[in-house]
């Protein structure tokens, strides 16, 4: 045991900082109104399954069963459980992701970088830290490329080693129609013993809401008396930041007439 925790100290965690993404990218994410309300009063990040995004191609190494050698199918469904997502995007404003993720205008967009999210979910005082905690950007593929990669790869080669980032790095790869997210995860995957106790489709992480994020932005299609509104109604939960996006500003200078 002392060997494990002296080994966790020795981890650098930067290790699980996944495809090359810079600790100090900027990363952006759209909350539903009540969702970021829920945030603020919680101080909680809420992690879901990736069965629980549309996309049935997520998770799709897990999603599969494995053959042994005698041809018995066996199921991975508890591995597959353990692992829980949230979605951000380095996009800071483009329309299909206001409309996609905010479709009543009443979205609220936080912004972060990569290292200030990492570390707010990293728990360094937890000896399986350097099996659980992840982030990464997430690489797009061809569906072909998929079934390649699923057809010339064993189970045991991506679990070689038992270190979980040969999962959490097929956990952010996506196909090629979902490129316009430019997105970066959040990974975590809970312990054996975690799921006795606790076998949720969500995870809740605790935060530090004002030292986490760096500002608020509102959907560029309301109107401004409905920001105003909403603005004002977020003051009083929030000391950070509240513009609004401007998008669809339209500030171009008269033409002349000759």
């Amino acid at each position: 045991m002392h060997e494990i925790i002296e080994r966790q100290f020795l981890y650098d965690k930067n290790k699980n900082i996944l495809n090359n993404i810079d600790s100090e990218q900027r990363i952006y994410r759209i909350f539903s109104l009540s969702r970021f309300e829920e945030m603020i009063q919680n101080q909680e990040l809420v992690l879901v399954r990736p069965s629980m995004w549309d996309d049935p191609f997520e998770n799709f190494f897990l999603n599969v069963n494995v053959i042994d050698t005698s041809g018995e199918l066996g199921s991975l469904q508890s591995i597959k459980d353990s692992w829980y997502g949230q979605c951000w995007t380095t996009n800071a404003d483009t329309d299909s992701m206001w409309r996609i993720y905010s479709p009543n205008k009443d979205g609220v967009r936080v912004s972060t970088t990569v290292g200030k999210l990492f570390d707010a979910i990293y728990d360094e005082n937890d000896k399986w830290a350097s099996l659980k905690y992840f982030i990464g950007k997430v690489e797009y593929k061809t569906k072909e490329e998929i079934s390649d990669f699923m057809q010339n790869t064993s189970f045991s080669s991506i679990a070689i080693g038992g270190q979980n980032d040969g999962f959490a790095r097929l956990l952010c790869v996506k196909r090629e129609a979902f490129t316009h997210e430019n997105e970066v995860r959040i990974l975590i995957s809970k312990t054996p013993e975690e799921m006795e106790k606790d076998n949720s489709c969500i995870h809740k992480i605790k935060i530090d809401f004002e030292k986490l994020f760096d500002d608020i932005c509102l959907n560029p299609r309301l109107p401004d008396s409905e920001y105003q509104k909403l603005r004002c109604r977020l003051i009083s939960k929030t000391q950070l930041p509240i513009i609004q996006s401007d998008l669809y500003k339209f500030d171009l200078q008269p033409i002349r007439l000759n």
